[in-house]
Order: C-alpha cells, then sequence, then structure tokens
C-alpha cells in the first residue's frame, strides 16, 4: 500500500524541513528500516557510523531519514510492529543497538536526550495478510497536530487524529486540565503522558491513584465486578488482597490482579500486562476503568459520557479526547478498550495519507 505525506503546516515548516523514517519488522521477524523504494533494509549496528550519520552531542547517530519534499510518497510492504516517525524542523536522532535487533528510542523524560529539543510525532502500524492496522497516538506524548486517513476497497475511508492547531491546544490544555496535570507540559516541544512524567514511579504524583485503588479494593472485597470480553463472562472478587476474576460458566477458569500501584494504572503495566490472552484482556478492562473512574460503574464500562466525571481520572487521556475527531484518541494505553482509541483496520488498504500542522 501507499503511504502519502502533506504538509499543512502553513509554511511554519517547508516540506525540505519535514522529516520521516519508518521501521518496523519484516516478515521473518528482523528488525528494519524502509529505504525511498520502499524495500525493507535490515538495521545494523554499523549504519550508526554509516557515511551518511547524523551527529549530535558528540555522539553518531543513523540517518534513516527523508524529507517530504524529496519523497512525498512511498510504496509500503508488509511490516509488523511499523513506525512512522515524523519531525519538524530537525532530523531524529536514533540508534541501533544489540547487533541490529533495537533501536533506541526517544526518551522524553531525560534532558540530555538528543531528541529533548525535536518537535516530533509517531503513528504505529502493522501491515499483514489482514490488512491494515494502525492509529495516530499520545499515550507517550503529544508533538503536533497529525491526521492519518485510510482509503481502501469498496470506497473506504476514514479519518483519526487532530485538526486544532497546536498553540489553540497547548493554551487550552494548560487552562482547563487540573494543576497536576499541567505539569506534564514541556514547552514548547511537547506535552508528554502522565507516566512520563510527574505521574511515574518516583515523580511528585506517583501517589494520585492510590486512594480510588484503596477505595475499590475495599468495595469488591464485599461486592462482585462483573466484566465481560470476547472470551465470556468474568466475576471478580477482592480474596486476599488480590482480585479474584472467575469465568461465569466454568468456576474452575480463574485469573487473578494483584494489588496495583498508582503509576502501573497509568502506565497499564506490571499487574495489568502479565499472562496469557484472557488474563490480558481482563486486565486491560480494569486498568481501563481505573483511567477513566468508572470502576465502581461496571455498568458505565462503554458509555464514554460517564468517563472522566469524577477525580481522580486521567485528565491527559481526556483532553485528547475531547479535542480529537469523532471523539477517537490513544491516551493512555488500553484506551481501544470499548473502542475509544483511533485504530482504523481494513482488509484491503489503497492509501494511508498523513497531513502534518502546526497552526
Amino acid at each position: 500500500m501507499k503511504f502519502s505525506f502533506n504538509n499543512n503546516t502553513n509554511q511554519k515548516y517547508s516540506s525540505d524541513q519535514i522529516y520521516f523514517v519508518i521501521i518496523g519488522l519484516n516478515t521473518s521477524g528482523q528488525l528494519c528500516h524502509l529505504d525511498k523504494s520502499g524495500n525493507l533494509i535490515p538495521c545494523n549496528d554499523s549504519d550508526n557510523d554509516a557515511p551518511n550519520h547524523l551527529t549530535k552531542n558528540g555522539q553518531n547517530w543513523c540517518n534513516y531519514l527523508y524529507t517530504i519534499n524529496e519523497v512525498a510518497e512511498i510504496e509500503v510492504p508488509l511490516i509488523n510492529s511499523g513506525r512512522a516517525y515524523i519531525s519538524l524542523g530537525s532530523p531524529m536522532y536514533l540508534r541501533v543497538v544489540n547487533n541490529g535487533q533495537g533501536i533506541v528510542q526517544p526518551d522524553t523524560a531525560n534532558p540530555s536526550d538528543p531528541n529533548a529539543d525535536v518537535y516530533f510525532d509517531w503513528l504505529e502500524f502493522t501491515i499483514d495478510d489482514r490488512g491494515f492496522h494502525g492509529n495516530t497516538t499520545q499515550v507517550d506524548q503529544f508533538g503536533f497536530p497529525m491526521v492519518m486517513e485510510l482509503t481502501g476497497s469498496d470506497e473506504f475511508s476514514r479519518k483519526v487524529g487532530i485538526t486544532e492547531s497546536r498553540n489553540t491546544l497547548f493554551s487550552e490544555y494548560t487552562n482547563t486540565v487540573p494543576d497536576e496535570f499541567k505539569s506534564l507540559v514541556q514547552a514548547p516541544y511537547r506535552i508528554v503522558s502522565p507516566f512520563k512524567g510527574g505521574f511515574a514511579n518516583g515523580g511528585n504524583y506517583v501517589t494520585y491513584f492510590d486512594n480510588y485503588i484503596r477505595d475499590m479494593w475495599e468495595y469488591y472485597t464485599s461486592n462482585q465486578l462483573q466484566i465481560t470480553i470476547p472470551q465470556g463472562t468474568f466475576i471478580g472478587k477482592v480474596e486476599n488482597n488480590i482480585l479474584t476474576f472467575t469465568k461465569a460458566d466454568s468456576p474452575e477458569e480463574k485469573y487473578t490482579i494483584n494489588y496495583p500501584k498508582s503509576w502501573e494504572v497509568f502506565e497499564c503495566s506490571s499487574v495489568f500486562a502479565t499472562g496469557d490472552g484472557t488474563q490480558k484482556a481482563i486486565q486491560a478492562q480494569v486498568s481501563a476503568m481505573f483511567n477513566r473512574h468508572v470502576l465502581e460503574n461496571p455498568a458505565n464500562s462503554c458509555q464514554p459520557a460517564e468517563y472522566y466525571k469524577i477525580a481522580p481520572s486521567n485528565y491527559y487521556a481526556q483532553f485528547w479526547h475531547l479535542h480529537s475527531i469523532d471523539s477517537k484518541a490513544y491516551g493512555f494505553p488500553f484506551d481501544d478498550v470499548c473502542e475509544q482509541s483511533t485504530l482504523i483496520e481494513h482488509l484491503n488498504p489503497g492509501e494511508l495519507k498523513v497531513t502534518i500542522s502546526w497552526d
């Protein structure tokens, strides 16, 4: 399928100042970068020092990037766990490690990261024998507004993303979110997610969800939490400080969630990221209800109008839903629960049009 890139920055950046790089796994599971002819080239540690390498802070970095002036359209083959990184005014600085098996990703929590003063954002996608699966994301951060539109067979067309101006978004964010969440603004470059900022383990707001977690554990000691997922209906209750789920029609089938920490709720990690597919599906439901503050009312678990009404809630995630096309956003890792994310899928994709904006 084809990817195309459209410069909608209103001359803030020319097309030779807008860079992109596509990385992901080929059908053999090798980490690759996409060349301008649409070939997946396996990554190699030697690329960091290749003749066209980038240099910043006294260190060499691989250079897999093109400007959209140079390559406005590109054919993309089958690729798994793909990312299209896009940066404005500067290339991004990526480094291949582990004998070509990994790439050091930007670390917005590290002020010495070479990308700390670079405006960047990205799309996530997979193209396989079941078509295209992809999304825009604010799970880690927001850099600048982007819209992706997927077109395909049967006149399929769908857009997701953000159309508001960057200046408006920064202003509205700082004027509307609770004070704790204002700390996530890393002006002028980005707004980071809670688990990349002060709500992370060791941060100033690391106890943000603690009281809500305690209250829910106490509540479900004497009440039952019923959730329904494709694998069936499950009944949960806290036993010995562990939230234990039993399948309604198969009582011997049990799944557990240990008492979580606040940062694990934001990050949807640790106790929310273990076990098999059924276990993870249950964990995703519970984590999403924590972030949306509807865990005490599971009937509201798929009622977006009831989300984020009561503190504590993930108001960072709420903001992006309020300012995105059709209120769809990926504001935390399990925001796809109840189809609230920007995920687009189609069996026979034709083109992904990426529009990059500023103000």
